[in-house]
């Protein structure tokens, strides 16, 4: 046995290896082979054809290095694959719990992306070892309503104090009184920064209005721009998902609430601006909306896309149901595409389509991070901000008119004891 470096296109491969490699890891070993070069030598007969590394050659080869440091071995071609063979089975057996443990303190470090490339581990692979360990598992405290006193919140506010072009501090979270069509707006907003998620409920273009007698007593019953021409519309779909393609991750997700009336102008705005729909999701309500149709709505569709060409970021379990419950009866915490989320008491909601936080938990458990940046230009009543909070992720939010945003500042401080700060105001020009 010597050690020699040869060139690696003297090297040749066996035809018995019975080893295979998926994509993933395969892909994963063309990047550390990158990054680190070939760690391990390849194993060889004299006549250059390879005993063990043949997946190790092939990354090298692709990963553009000319050489290798190879063991060369005497052996019959029989004596080659028989070890071929025990190379292959002779190996340890992994301790589950102290590579939980080990992946549990990288994450500390590294994201999983980065975990997932260096090792070769799958994201589900990788969520199944760190739900034994509880410092890293989201879910152990579930998402609950916060009861906000929306009557009582109402008539606190005979003027508003936020202004237009406010930007507010609410601990960890940002909400700036603004548009989501304006750049400039989306600008003051993201501060530089990218959104890991984007969760968002535009106005559905059908003059909605409350189901709530409180809300509409208090005459906050209708949604801005949500009654345009059509033509207006589709204009307007396609400025908002451009400012979202604009501050999105590459490995941004985006969930997108829209009415099955609307569901092509939302469509051909996103994949306009390089969105592409990975699937639909459903919401099933307990009850259904009021009105005089054959059918009532009972249900909400809700887009999961991401930018073309790129993979977005993925931490929910992959082994799930076909139906997630909440708050409904036989509740069970399944994630699936179709999401079973009781709307609780609409007399208490502030905002005509608001949506129960526990809902809302559905794709920010599954689609970002502790501390990662969620994005909704729509803040509304502030259901993704608070949903956000419990579940510590960072919320940016826009609100285009005044008196939600109040509501949002007001529902903050009510749930944390914690007052919003006035970081900028723009100044009307004189």
């Amino acid at each position: 046995m010597k050690v020699q470096t040869i060139p690696i296109e003297q090297l040749r491969h066996n035809e018995w290896n019975p080893n295979e490699m998926d994509e993933h890891i395969y892909r994963s070993l063309v990047a550390s082979i990158q990054k680190h070069g070939v760690l391990q030598p390849i194993l060889i007969r004299a006549d250059m054809t390879i005993i063990k590394g043949e997946k190790r050659w092939r990354a090298a080869k692709e990963a553009g290095l000319t050489e290798l440091v190879c063991v060369v071995v005497e052996s019959s071609s029989e004596e080659a694959k028989l070890l071929t063979v025990s190379l292959s089975n002779l190996r340890g057996k992994t301790d589950e719990e102290l590579l939980a443990s080990l992946i549990e303190e990288l994450t500390a470090t590294y994201s999983l992306e980065e975990i997932s490339l260096e090792t070769g581990l799958q994201f589900d692979e990788l969520a199944g070892l760190l739900q034994g360990v509880s410092a890293y598992v989201d879910i152990a405290d579930p998402v609950v309503e916060d009861d906000f006193d929306v009557s009582k919140a109402l008539e606190q506010i005979r003027e508003p104090e936020t202004r237009r072009g406010d930007v507010l501090q609410l601990g960890p979270h940002r909400l700036v009184c603004g548009d989501a069509t304006d750049p400039n707006d989306v600008a003051l907003l993201m501060d530089g920064d990218r959104a890991a998620l984007v969760v968002t409920d535009p106005p559905y273009n059908v003059a909605i209005e409350s189901d709530s007698e409180r809300l509409a007593a208090d005459g906050r019953s209708s949604i801005l721009n949500d009654d345009m021409p059509a033509e207006e519309f589709a204009g307007f779909l396609h400025a908002v998902f451009q400012q979202y393609a604009d501050i999105m991750a590459p490995t941004s997700a985006i969930y997108v609430f829209h009415p099955s009336s609307y569901q092509r102008e939302f469509q051909d705005a996103m994949e306009a601006v390089r969105i592409v729909i990975r699937s639909q999701c459903i919401w099933v309500k307990n009850a259904a909306s009021f009105g005089w149709s054959q059918y009532r709505w009972q249900h909400e569709p809700v887009f999961y896309a991401h930018l073309r060409g790129k993979a977005p970021a993925w931490y929910g379990d992959r082994r799930q149901s076909t139906v997630w419950r909440d708050g409904l009866p036989g509740a069970e915490l399944e994630p699936s595409s179709v999401w079973e989320v009781s709307r609780g008491d609409v007399g208490k909601y502030l905002h005509p389509t608001q949506k129960p936080l526990p809902l809302l938990a559905i794709p920010i458990g599954n689609s970002s991070q502790k501390g990662d940046v969620v994005v909704d230009f729509f803040g509304g009543s502030g259901s993704t901000l608070m949903t956000c909070d419990q579940m510590r992720r960072e919320c940016r939010t826009l609100e285009l008119d005044p008196v939600f945003c109040d509501v949002i500042k007001q529902r903050y401080r009510t749930a944390t004891g914690i007052e919003p700060v006035l970081i900028r105001r723009t100044e009307p020009a004189e």
